[in-house]
């Protein structure tokens, strides 16, 4: 797996890269970078010299080094399953790593809308005063960014990286972590989470958790190799957040159950990420597919000699880099998360969440009368009538229910249309009087 720099990591977080099927893409025959081919191509070549001597002396010698296909033909049956095989589960990796990373957006997505629609600053007996309603809404806003510091912080535990990177820096600066090998940067969570000044309640969630994470991003030392949890710390954070919900009772139980089930949701996400990354395929049958893949390639100037001459060299070429090639596929695509060309883009699927998130969060919930009292929205498709006047129809469904909707709603424009023509009537008497 390759290895890129923290500068890389924020850039592409700051600008991810979406794919688009609508737009034009270069054919794949005509493609090189994401190829396997260059990684291939020097054991492909040692095989096609010893193929070139080998017809070389065939050829111009009087030594005979041909012999019959049956071993290419049985050997070759093996090979094609033992690879097919290989491929097949490590396909399945790869699209189970990418099945499980979908999930754990969904759950951050579906936390995200609960915190910020269904938890209100109001609780149960009380109004709060405007202080409290901004601490309120620093707590939403801080466990929000928590949320989007799990999906970022996966992403640098599935790639063994510390978290030292400037990507994640600004949602879980105020972190405290207590793993072994870790120590604090240099700074202050102050520049990313204000002061809320509630001290007095363990029950403010807003003074005691901020207050409690007041030392910044925790990272390696130069010469550790621990590589902790760290997104597993942060749903015991997140979970002490929704605990304080249901104590305050900032939201209805439906709210807190739900909370509750998608940080399970995350959790098991990243139990199922460190299955794929920490159980590879049995080393037995990884070395006995190489070993037995070699010997193939090997034996194949032997086999081709006599029945293709000089041929043998460039059909040897193909056939090893055909086998080394999918050899090579399936390592790669069988742990998804590193920074290889074939890799899953957790840098441009985490850019992606952040800029959704603060979308989302970027302005407050609007008041259903702001958008659905409003002459531009017309509820019901068949008539045109707007939800203003629609609040009136409460009298027509009472009276008819047996009508459809698009009738009552007829009826009441007819209503309307005859109170007009009486007024118009009413109006045409006076004059004339």
């Amino acid at each position: 797996m390759q290895k890129r720099s923290a500068k890389y990591a924020l850039e592409r977080f700051e600008n991810p890269k979406v794919y688009n099927p609508y737009i034009f893409h270069r054919p794949f025959m005509f493609r090189w970078k994401g190829s396997v081919i260059p990684k291939v191509l020097p054991q492909s070549l040692l095989v096609t010299i010893l193929s070139a001597i080998i017809t070389y002396l065939y050829e111009e010698t009087q030594i005979n080094l041909g012999m019959k296909q049956t071993f290419i033909t049985v050997l070759g049956l093996v090979v094609s399953l033992l690879l097919a095989y290989r491929t097949n589960t490590a396909y399945d990796r790869y699209w189970e790593g990418l099945g499980t990373w979908s999930r754990m957006v969904g759950a951050i997505r579906n936390m995200t809308r609960c915190i910020w629609v269904n938890v209100n600053a109001e609780d149960s007996e009380k109004v709060i005063d405007d202080k409290k309603r901004a601490e309120h809404l620093a707590e939403k806003k801080t466990a929000i960014n928590l949320l989007l510091g799990f999906a970022i912080a996966t992403k640098h535990y599935l790639r063994e990286e510390p978290v030292k990177f400037d990507d994640i820096k600004p949602f879980i600066s105020n972190s405290d972590s207590n793993s072994p090998g870790v120590q604090v940067l240099v700074g202050s969570g102050e520049d990313y989470f204000p002061e809320t000044g509630s001290n007095s309640s363990t029950s403010t969630f807003g003074g005691k958790f901020i207050k409690s994470l007041k030392n910044l991003l925790p990272t390696f030392k130069s010469e550790s190799k621990v590589n902790h949890n760290l997104p597993y710390e942060l749903t015991l954070y997140i979970s002490s957040y929704i605990h304080s919900l249901h104590v305050k009772k900032t939201t209805d139980d439906a709210t807190i159950s739900n909370l509750y089930s998608n940080l399970n949701c995350l959790t098991e996400c990243l139990t199922s990420f460190e299955r794929i990354l920490r159980s590879p395929i049995p080393l037995a049958y990884a070395i006995h597919l190489t070993q037995v893949t070699w010997i193939y390639c090997l034996s194949l100037p032997f086999q081709l000699l006599e029945d293709l001459g000089w041929l043998t060299i460039p059909v040897t070429f193909l056939i090893t880099m055909t086998l080394f090639g999918v050899e090579k596929i399936a390592g790669e695509i069988e742990n998804p998360f590193g920074w290889d060309e074939n890799d899953l883009g957790l840098d441009d699927f985490c850019g992606l969440l952040n800029r959704e998130l603060s979308h989302v969060t970027s302005e407050p919930i609007p008041p259903i009368n702001e958008w659905i009292y409003t002459k531009e929205n017309l509820p019901f498709e068949t008539v045109n009538i707007n939800a203003i006047p629609a609040r009136n129809l409460q009298e027509i469904f009472n009276s008819n229910t047996s009508e459809s909707v698009e009738k009552n709603v007829e009826n009441y424009k007819n209503d309307e249309n005859q109170n007009d023509h009486n007024n118009d009537n009413n109006d045409t008497v006076i004059k004339m009087e």
